[in-house]
This record gives structure tokens, sequence and C-alpha cells, in this order.
């Protein structure tokens, strides 16, 4: 569904991405995983050409992205919902209001038919009840859930997410998990998803790609990646302090 071929990309003259390759399969979750600067989410960001490759092509589906313009670049990204590792909700305009905004923006609805769409996505990802409240009155998590509910509000194909449980605590993190896994279930969406942390990764992700030095390291299941012998895979888990016996569980609902 989505393909990376050989694709290099130079920033601060630094080959951050050198000739990455990798497909994501349709109705998967897609985890990319390496160490700070790594190019995790200038990966994310060619997928819908918010960066273009020096070298190499992206693909979506057939669709070359990396070459396309215009209303074809515009038609390509109507497939993809994008979660900002911030969540980049408008502080002015209440929850409800930052969900309903692409709609507004991007289609034709009546008032009455956004309006029944934001409850049925914040019933969700379970903040109907503050549906009113504004940004600064929602806990880091709530703010994430509700960004969540925002990047999925058009129904897409693909959701990108960057980063989705930074800066949250351990138990909101697992919640973050459950809905992506929720997302996958009932909305038969395919998922990419950056992310540090590890344990998340190994209980959402049907494949883990470890980005190190500008390439590809690993491309593994989660259960192959764990048992991985490369020296930057065995350092990444240990640090997280994952061991080699697979000290981790695939325990999302």
């Amino acid at each position: 569904m989505i393909r990376f071929e050989n694709v290099v990309k130079v920033l601060g003259g630094r080959a951050v991405l050198d000739g990455v390759s990798f497909e994501v399969q349709r109705g998967e979750t897609f985890v990319i995983v390496g160490p700070s600067g790594a190019g995790k989410s200038v990966t994310l960001k060619h997928m819908v050409r918010l960066l273009t490759p020096d070298e190499g092509r992206v693909f979506v589906g057939e669709t070359c992205v990396s070459e396309a313009t215009g209303r074809d670049l515009e038609q390509i990204r109507t497939r993809f919902g994008y979660l900002f590792q911030g969540g980049a909700l408008l502080a002015w305009l209440s929850m409800a209001e930052n969900v309903a905004l692409p709609l507004r923006e991007k289609t034709n609805m009546s008032e009455d038919e956004i309006r029944a769409r934001v409850m049925e996505m914040l019933r969700l990802v379970g903040l109907e009840e503050h549906a009113d409240k504004m940004p600064d009155e929602l806990s880091g998590g709530m703010r994430k859930r509700a960004a969540l509910a925002r990047a999925i509000i058009r129904q897409p194909e693909i959701v990108l997410y960057d980063e989705p449980t930074s800066g949250l605590d351990p138990v909101t993190s697992r919640t973050i998990d459950s809905l992506i896994e929720r997302l996958k279930r009932e909305m038969g969406v395919t998922s990419v998803v950056v992310t540090h942390d590890l344990h998340s990764a190994l209980s959402i992700g049907t494949r883990i790609a470890m980005l190190y030095e500008g390439r590809i390291s690993e491309l593994a299941t989660p259960e192959t990646f764990v048992a991985s012998q490369r020296e930057e895979v065995r350092s990444f888990l240990d640090s997280q302090y994952i061991t080699r016996r697979g000290a981790w569980e695939r325990n999302v609902p």
C-alpha cells in the first residue's frame, strides 16, 4: 500500500535517509523505531509529500506520491489521517470545533451532519462528554485522543502517528495503543506508527522497522525483532529493559 524505493534525503548536509526501501501492507500496523535523529518523522513526511526525496521514489498504491502535484497530490492526501506529535489542537477552538475542522474546510457537509460525525468520533475515543471543553482544560492524553478523532474524522484509509504516546504516563499510553488497535479492527485502517516506546511498538505492531544511521537496520515481526542479534537493536531493546527472553506481552485488548 505504501512503498519506499531507495529513498535518499539529505538535511543539513547529512543523509538522514540513505537508500531506504520497505513496503507497508494494507491493514497492518507498521511501526518505525530508532534513536533520536534517525529519520523516523522524516520518513512519515515523505508519505504525504511534506518532504520530497533527493533520490528514490515513494508510492501510495500505484501512484508515485513523490512526483505528484496539484490535484493529484491533494487526492492522495485525502487517503491519510495524520496525528502530530504534539496533537496540534488550536487553542482558541473547543475540542469539538477542532475535530470538526477538516470537515468544515474540505467538505460541503451541513452543520447537523458535521456535529453528528464529530460526536461519533468523540464517542469512539471516549471523549463525548468533553466535547465543549477547550484544549487547555484537557489532560495530555485527552488532547492526544481529541487529535486522533480529528485525524480520522474523514475516515481515511491510512493513519500516520508521530510519537502517539510521547509525554504520556504508562496507563494513558496503553489507552492510546488500544485505540490504535480498535481503529484497525473496526475501521480497517492501515497504520504507520513512529515511536520511541518499544513496549507500545511490540504490543501493537504487525512489523517493526528500526532506522539506524539512515538505513533500515532490522525489519521483522515483534517476536523476531526481540530476538535480533544486531548490536544496535540489542542496545535499543536493553535501554527499555526488554530482554532476549522477550520480557513483554502483546496484551492490547
